[in-house]
């Protein structure tokens, strides 16, 4: 459940839908592969081929015709394969290079990976002059239904439950050790992506196309459809109607979000800094509340 840019609305039905249709041109897609990898055994070349699914993009970059191929497959134990984006001219030559899960930063190419433990990585571009920052592009599609975000790695952890989720897709949560927890998302069979509360990070989130799904390192998982809401620094009263966020900028896609109670007395934190974390999450009694990089806050209330 990765990060997604706010003017990227588009359904997740949509998104699963061009999940199913990359697999079909794959090929039938097999149930070879349980919720968690097996220990010892590495991927076949077809298993690799099975769970290989490419997009292609147009770059940012003012030449013309230049493209980036998007990659997306499990993340190896060893060895260069895993997500990758390559940087391409108008006939397919490759144009100073791309990125991959060991190598995620080009400077020369201007491309930058960022959240690959998702299994849906965020690609970054930079312009070629300027002086313009990496800026989030382009999310890379889903892995094919069955395939997991990791090959020869046992991440899945202890099964826990299924929950159902706000769009009626549903998410599988998994115990990996105390108070470390991790959920998977689903929708039409098709993993898209995944996020793990731990006692260093206790509450996350993941935004899919404004699908917000927040998970705690104690197990409990929320989910609701966020709503269009005020950016950069403002104040706004939360999903409780009572719990005040009151949002300062620190610097560019810098903020800072303080929870208040009607006393003015400061409940939580939360804090974003562009690529270096672009969401911040926390709860407060029932009140789940979000912070994105635009300033923006999304919060629910869990019944």
């Amino acid at each position: 459940m990765s990060a997604l840019l706010p003017h990227r609305r588009t359904a997740l039905r949509t998104l699963a839908a061009c999940a199913a249709a990359t697999a079909a041109v794959l090929g039938p897609v097999s149930g070879a592969f349980a919720d968690s990898p097996s220990r010892g055994t590495g991927p076949t070349p077809a298993d690799i081929a099975r769970c290989t699914v490419t997009k292609t993009v147009p770059s940012i970059l003012p030449i013309e015709g230049a493209h980036v191929d998007i990659i997306n497959r499990p993340i190896p134990e060893n060895g260069p394969q895993g997500p990758q984006a390559v940087l391409k001219d108008k006939d397919g030559n490759l144009l100073l290079g791309g990125v991959n899960y060991n190598h995620p930063v080009n400077e020369e190419a201007g491309l930058k990976l960022t959240n690959l433990e998702s299994g849906r990585a965020t690609l970054w571009e930079r312009r070629s002059a300027g002086g313009v920052v990496f800026l989030p592009t382009h999310e890379f599609p889903p892995l094919p239904k069955g395939c997991p975000v990791y090959w020869g790695k046992d991440s899945g952890g202890t099964y826990v439950r299924t929950v159902k989720l706000a769009d009626d897709s549903i998410a599988k949560i998994y115990r990996i050790g105390p108070d470390h927890y991790r959920a998977e998302g689903f929708a039409d069979g098709h993993s898209f992506g995944s996020i793990e509360a731990t006692t260093a990070e206790p509450y996350v989130a993941g935004n899919l196309n404004g699908l917000i799904v927040a998970l705690s390192s104690k197990g409990e998982l929320t989910s609701w459809i966020a709503k269009v809401r005020p950016s950069g620094p403002h104040n706004e009263t939360l999903a409780d109607g009572k719990t005040v966020a009151r949002v300062t900028e620190l610097g560019d896609q810098h903020y800072r979000a303080a929870l208040v109670d009607a006393d003015g007395r400061t409940l939580a934190t939360m804090e974003v800094n562009g690529e270096a974390k672009f969401r911040s999450a926390v709860k407060v009694g029932s009140l789940w509340a979000v912070l994105e990089t635009d300033g923006s806050i999304t919060s629910h209330v869990a019944g």
